[in-house]
């Protein structure tokens, strides 16, 4: 019996002791304070957006200025048609009382994309001006018309045309090759000619002798007894 109430007071005292144990460790719950639950951290604000810039005002191109010439008749000329206007300058060789006797003309685009020519000089002295005029042309292609004025026994009077191809000795070879295949068309430009010259500025054989052996040989059984070739040039045909 002894035995028994040792056993129980032992165990009474295991549950005394394992409660006071269990009152402690909720005491110390009890005691530690509670945590607060974190705050989650507030957004930040979103930044305002830039404001658009402002288109700026289209600025209109202003167009090229276009490349202006000058196609005045030529100084010293008692024509008043453009330079451009190369039947004018025909018309008016070609008429019963000229007031010039020779022009010359010039290539209007050098590079020959068109076969246009412009009016370069008019002249009243004949054949002795336009030869001179010509000597100076070295670096140019110049294409010109001379009147010759011939004259039969019988004092009727007609008018023959010289058609001058002028290329100077100083034009380059490329310009050269790019001519030929425009000469119809710069040709057709002067609408009568009976000679057709090829020169350069020595204009070899370009004389009163020369040009009325030409005339003579194809003028068929009608023959002027002289040709007028302008500024006191005239040649007279040996019977």
């Amino acid at each position: 019996m002894a035995d028994e109430e040792y056993d129980q007071d032992a165990e009474q005292e295991q549950e005394q002791g394992g409660d006071e144990q269990y009152d402690q460790a909720e005491e110390q719950v009890q005691d530690e304070p509670e945590q607060e639950p974190e705050q989650e951290p507030e957004p930040e604000p979103e930044p305002e957006p830039e404001p658009e810039p402002e288109p700026e005002p289209e600025q209109k191109q202003q167009a090229a200025p276009q490349e202006t010439h000058n196609y005045a008749a030529p100084s010293g000329s008692d024509l008043t048609a453009s330079k451009e206007d190369i039947k004018a300058y025909c018309d008016n060789l070609y008429s019963d009382s000229p007031s010039i006797n020779w022009f010359t003309t010039l290539l209007k685009d050098e590079k020959l994309k068109i076969p246009d020519l412009l009016v370069d000089r008019t002249g009243k002295g004949g054949l002795p001006e336009l030869v001179e005029y010509m000597k100076t042309q070295k670096s140019n292609i110049v294409f010109f018309l001379l009147r010759v004025n011939t004259y039969d026994d019988e004092q009727s009077s007609r008018a023959k045309f010289v058609y001058g191809r002028f290329v100077g000795t100083g034009v380059k070879f490329m310009q050269k090759a790019k001519l030929t295949p425009n000469l119809g068309k710069i040709a057709d430009q002067f609408q009568v000619k009976h000679i057709s010259k090829d020169m350069d500025e020595e204009m070899k054989n370009f004389d009163a002798i020369n040009l009325s052996k030409d005339f003579l040989r194809i003028g068929g059984a009608h023959k002027p007894s002289r040709y007028d070739y302008g500024g006191g040039d005239v040649y007279s045909v040996q019977k």
